[in-house]
């Protein structure tokens, strides 16, 4: 049975070797360009991190060669994205040829895209395609019409449940399957939000947790402001604050995902680093395991459990354990 892989950001092409050695399969990278800015404006992104700017993307697409060649030299995979929430009609046109080209001529491993347009353009330029999960595939229809363009891996979206994956790639096999497993949750659905990642407000699920206002609605009881008080510390100060896995690593395992992704462009190294380990770990004691039961007892845990898993609110997929 083939293993399972880990997928992580590269912001920092120092870190290849460093991730490498922790346990890191695939990389992942996003690129800055300046003539983008000029011609389309700041608020027009190239990914879902372009508001960040150089924090979550510090290299210009000329400078990725290099780094694809240091990845790739290490038997490992480079994934580049190119997954904002819209695009122009002539942005697309400046994609298709100023980007398409350059991609091509990397050979990297797949273009993570969050639209069909993209996704046909790759695939036009023989460039395998990743869809990202902004483009939501929430079930096997959607699933079925990217790999009908030529879709070669399908990102879940983060609220799936771990049934509704496994019926999904049931119906769809025929591709590869990659499932959001550490760091940085998220409140809302990519694929449906519009809200742009800015150091401004962070997000739009990251004003709404950290905003000074308070949305107030009409009460009418005790009962009422108490619960809609409860509910906004719940999801605002603990569902997703940092998001885990590990404890469906043997369930990904029987379902044949083949990465699990470790995200955050903007994060700190050690962070990352930890986490690559503890999965690596995680993933072989899956194997060695003859049942769920079985690797529950003997996997790693983060450090900061119990705190970490109150309540299941930092849990991806809470079925496991609740």
């Amino acid at each position: 049975m083939k293993t399972m892989n880990i997928l992580v950001p590269l912001n920092d092409r120092s870190c290849v070797s460093e991730f490498s050695n922790a346990g890191a399969d695939e990389f992942y990278i996003g690129f800055y360009d300046e003539n983008w800015s000029r011609r389309f404006g700041e608020f027009a992104d190239i990914n879902r991190m372009s508001g960040f700017g150089k924090l979550a993307n510090k290299y210009a697409l000329s400078e990725l060669k290099n780094i694809v060649s240091d990845v790739k030299n290490r038997g490992k995979k480079l994934y580049i994205t190119l997954n904002a929430n819209a695009y122009s009609r002539d942005a697309l046109t400046y994609m298709e040829e100023t980007y398409y080209p350059v991609f091509k001529s990397m050979n990297i491993d797949g273009l993570i895209v969050s639209d069909t347009v993209s996704a046909s353009l790759a695939v036009k330029y023989g460039i395998p395609v990743t869809v990202s999960t902004m483009g939501g595939a929430y079930n096997r229809d959607v699933v079925k019409e990217y790999i009908s363009i030529g879709a070669k891996r399908i990102i879940f979206p983060r609220d799936l449940s771990l049934t509704e994956i496994g019926s999904i790639m049931r119906t769809c096999p025929e591709v590869e399957y990659e499932v959001f497993h550490m760091r940085n949750g998220c409140v809302l659905s990519d694929s449906h939000c519009l809200g742009m990642h800015r150091p401004e407000c962070g997000a739009t699920c990251g004003y709404l947790r950290y905003k000074d206002e308070q949305v107030i609605t009409d009460l009418h009881s005790f009962a009422d402001d108490h619960d809609i008080e409860l509910n906004d510390y719940l999801y605002n100060m603990l569902f997703h604050n940092e998001a885990c896995a590990m404890c469906a690593v043997y369930r990904f395992a029987q379902l044949g995902i083949s990465s699990l992704k470790i995200v955050g462009r903007a994060d700190d190294t050690e962070g990352i680093i930890r986490d690559i380990s503890l999965t690596a770990e995680n993933i072989r004691i899956a194997y060695e395991s003859q049942s769920e039961d079985e690797y529950l007892r003997n996997m790693r845990f983060h450090d900061n459990v119990p705190q970490k898993c109150r309540l299941a609110f930092s849990c991806y997929y809470p079925e496991v354990r609740f």
